[in-house]
């Protein structure tokens, strides 16, 4: 890949192009339909042409491409997400909402290690009520309480950004959750983020699913197939 001096403009399509690069990547998060965001726009395309050779800064309208925007935890506007090679793909080393120039210099320097790791900012926006029917993102930290505790059967989706097969079947996910709401719960793992529940459960490739009934493992399926997608819920039911 050439070197690139400019921030690259991609959406839901084309990002994991971007991420299956050697370089750190830096993922500039801004919503085009609020203007204002100039300042950051500015120091972005300068620490692009600054650092040029040593990372990619890369620019997502959240406007355009929802799925991605979801799959970094809808973050407040500007945000930036950076990511590093990890054992299993992309892995996120930093994030922050609201940005401000000085966070983007600050999360770029700790990005390629050159500076202390930002102050914690929460990068997502206040938690919601989760809806009745869609699938619902959880973490090591609420996954006993989400899918062990549930008295629903569970569908976990051990998943990735930059896995391709792990977003083919993101729509099959979400319309059974849908079709089954109320009867089945249906929950994705980024196994980036959350490492210590995918090695709990032994996922050593992705997509991974897993149907939990009270509290236990019932079946799992490995890879991207639909029809035994639905299988895996009936069985659950049974």
């Amino acid at each position: 890949m050439p070197i690139l001096d400019t921030p690259i403009t991609t959406d839901d399509n084309g990002l994991h192009k971007i991420l299956a690069q050697n370089l750190p990547v830096a993922l500039y998060l801004y919503d085009s339909r609020q203007p204002g965001n100039g300042p950051v726009d500015d120091a972005i395309a300068k620490l692009a042409k600054k650092h040029a050779g040593e990372l990619l800064i890369a620019r997502l309208d959240v406007a355009a491409s929802p799925r991605a925007y979801r799959d970094y935890g809808s973050p407040a506007t500007p945000a930036l997400v950076t990511l590093v090679k990890g054992l299993m793909g992309r892995k996120v080393k930093s994030q922050a909402a609201n940005v401000r120039p000085a966070d983007v210099r600050a999360h770029i320097d700790y990005l390629l290690d050159r500076g202390p790791q930002p102050a914690a900012e929460p990068a997502a926006k206040p938690e919601q009520p989760q809806p009745a029917a869609g699938v619902q993102h959880v973490t090591d930290a609420n996954f006993k309480q989400v899918v062990l505790n549930s008295k629903l059967p569970v569908i976990v989706d051990f998943w990735a950004p930059w896995c391709g097969p792990c977003r083919m079947i993101a729509p099959v996910l979400d319309q059974a959750a849908k079709d089954y709401a109320g009867r089945v719960r249906v929950v994705k793992l980024n196994v980036d983020d959350n490492p210590r529940t995918a090695q709990q459960f032994q996922v050593q490739s992705i997509p991974t699913l897993i149907a939990f009934k009270d509290g236990r493992p019932l079946r799992r399926q490995v890879g991207a197939n639909a029809r035994a997608i639905r299988d895996l819920i009936e069985e659950a039911l049974a």
